[in-house]
């Protein structure tokens, strides 16, 4: 309230008496300011006409201006009062609308989500989720941050994002990991290929082929899983390649230069120049897992509500 008293300048310079105002004053000022008269504001307001005046003259010595001229008839503003109505209407307009956004962003209405999101998301479970979403939501505002599962718990820790959904997370400090989808891996080889014919693949199959591995970067877990996989099937992948992203990976095969592992997920949203083939004989526990992520203890109604529409959204390729 101090922002009131320094736009209106003190009549006297000898006024001692704190400017301290609350929203009730304001809003009894602006009642008499609406009011034909200060009986008929005292009678709106529930108080005696004499209490009602004694409060007008108490505003105006803490503000240390004059507000109403009071030997016209009817009264009316001067110009500090003028300036008072004004700026009272917006303020509490102003903390109105406030108030209803606290009261939107506690039950979860409003506010502003951050999610953090592995590319293969995008081919699963997110955009019907945040379809969903938004048509629940429409007053949230939605941030959707590319993020590698890796560096999802610091963003996650340091406030950048409200939820991350990773691809086979390392457990991390703080962490509290949920599974949202268990996958199957497939094989991406391109067209006149060998294996390109066939129904499903045999695993240990893939020895020798030339093969394309990403994200191409030094903490990403997923190139790393893949080679351990084949290493567990016998065999040391011949990498020929190593793109930044899936579907520069998806490219390179579809020219030609070699073969690569992908989600059954991004599989049903496959491209129509590259086949996607099952795999079988795969070492126990290939499968891959769609996990939201979320800093322990402190999940938010809008996060809760997110990862409610993730649990429902439908399988890949449904």
């Amino acid at each position: 309230m101090s922002g009131i008293a320094r736009t209106i300048p003190p009549e006297s310079k000898e006024c001692t008496v704190p400017t301290r105002i609350s929203f009730a004053n304001l809003e009894v000022f602006l009642t008499v300011v609406r009011s034909p008269t200060i009986s008929q504001a005292a009678e709106k307001l529930n108080i005696a006409q004499p209490a009602l005046s004694q409060q007008l003259r108490l505003l105006e010595r803490r503000l240390g201006v004059t507000l109403f001229e009071r030997d016209a008839r009817p009264y009316r503003l001067t110009e500090a009062g003028l300036l008072l109505k004004d700026e009272a209407e917006q303020l509490l307009s102003d903390f109105n609308e406030l108030v209803e956004r606290l009261r939107g962003v506690s039950t979860g209405k409003r506010g502003r989500l951050r999610i953090g999101f592995t590319r293969s998301a995008m081919y699963g479970v997110l955009p019907s989720a945040v379809r969903a979403f938004t048509d629940s939501y429409g007053d949230v505002e939605l941030q959707l941050h590319e993020i590698l599962t890796e560096d999802q718990p610091e963003a996650l820790r340091s406030g950048l994002i409200d939820l991350g959904i990773g691809r086979d997370p390392s457990a991390s400090p703080q962490i509290a990991q949920e599974v949202l989808r268990r996958e199957s891996l497939v094989v991406a080889v391109p067209p006149g290929h060998r294996l390109a014919e066939k129904e499903r693949v045999h695993f240990p199959a893939l020895d020798g082929e030339a093969f394309i591995l990403f994200p191409k970067r030094e903490s990403a877990n997923f190139p790393a899983r893949i080679t351990a996989l084949c290493r567990e099937a016998g065999f040391v992948p011949n990498v020929v390649h190593q793109a930044f992203e899936i579907d520069s990976a998806l490219g390179l095969v579809a020219a030609g230069l070699g073969v690569t592992l992908v989600t059954a997920g991004l599989a049903a949203h496959g491209r129509s120049d590259v086949r996607f083939l099952p795999l079988d004989d795969l070492p126990a526990g290939a499968g891959t897992e769609l996990v939201a992520l979320t800093v322990q203890g402190s999940r938010r109604p809008l996060v809760e509500a997110m990862l409610a529409q993730l649990r429902m959204s439908p399988p890949s390729g449904s």
